[in-house]
């Protein structure tokens, strides 16, 4: 967490907000509480949001460099930071500035990532004293992808995505992202999911296994989305998008959490470099390189 605290005028906090996304994702069922059951390793990558926190006399105030980002008390941020005043007791308030990097309805969680680092940040500032444990159960309130993000890094993450387990990650991992500017309502796709039962579930202790013992070649052989078909059906162009991806030599593709964004695996940075400047001359979207965090 890169905390910048020195103005000594005023309390000030920033920290980034790192995107993440899905490796492994796999669909249980549907819980009686509407939510779905899931399964999914989530990993953390240096793509990120900026955040900066100034402490004031009270309220909640959003600023966005983003203006088709609402800047209102429906955001998420907004919501992290009244949720810690209403439920501490705190008799303070907060001007909060967001500087957008992570494309917004691209399945990498950055709306989840700025929720969390807006709750660990106001911890600090108004020096509240949560623990971890209570961060995250604060962040399971505001939504299912948000608890991951508190220790971030790679975990797995089962439940509607609120249990967490810390993974164990051999090697560094390099991708390619390709945002196709296309944005897509992570509720759509969960509402046009259709879980067939007779279908054989992908087992996650391989991709565990992986992790901890192989090279990216070995691991990209196993990179799973079950929500890739409903993504497709959904979103047919997106397909088009992923067979013009397929010839490049990356270790694996997949689609991150309900999409759009695409990520490659590479072998090397040196080797997503160098696709990113063939993806980039295609003019199909936003190309980054990242790196796990």
């Amino acid at each position: 967490m890169n905390v910048n605290n020195n103005n000594h005028k005023k309390n000030v906090i920033s920290l980034k907000a790192p995107a993440k996304v899905n490796l492994f994702l796999e669909i249980l069922g549907k819980r009686d509480d509407g939510y779905h059951e899931i399964e999914t390793i989530m990993q953390e990558i240096d793509l990120a949001d900026s955040l900066q926190f100034e402490e004031t006399q009270e309220g909640v105030t959003l600023e966005c460099n983003d203006k088709n980002i609402p800047a209102n008390q429906d955001n998420l941020v907004c919501k992290a930071a009244n949720l810690i005043l209403e439920e501490c007791g705190i008799k303070k308030g907060v001007l909060i500035n967001l500087e957008k990097n992570i494309p917004v309805g691209a399945g990498l969680g950055g709306g989840s990532s700025d929720a969390a680092t807006t709750l660990k940040a106001l911890n600090s500032l108004w020096k509240v004293g949560l623990n971890n444990e209570e961060l995250m159960e604060f962040a399971a309130k505001l939504g299912s992808d948000i608890p991951f993000f508190i220790n971030g890094k790679t975990a797995l993450c089962r439940g509607r995505g609120e249990l967490i387990t810390p993974v164990e990650v051999r090697n560094r991992m390099d991708y390619i992202i390709l945002f196709p500017r296309v944005h897509i309502s992570t509720e759509t796709i969960y509402k046009n999911l259709k879980i067939d039962l007779t279908k054989k579930r992908k087992d996650v202790s391989f991709f565990l296994d992986a992790l901890k013992y192989s090279e990216s070649v070995g691991i990209g052989k196993l990179l799973f989305n079950r929500l890739e078909e409903v993504i497709f059906t959904t979103y047919p162009d997106l397909l088009q998008v992923k067979h013009s991806l397929e010839f490049f030599d990356f270790c694996g593709l997949s689609i991150s959490g309900s999409g759009s964004a695409f990520f490659g695996l590479c072998k090397d940075r040196h080797q997503a470099e160098a696709i990113k400047s063939k993806v980039e001359l295609s003019g199909t979207g936003n190309v980054f390189v990242v790196t796990n965090v």
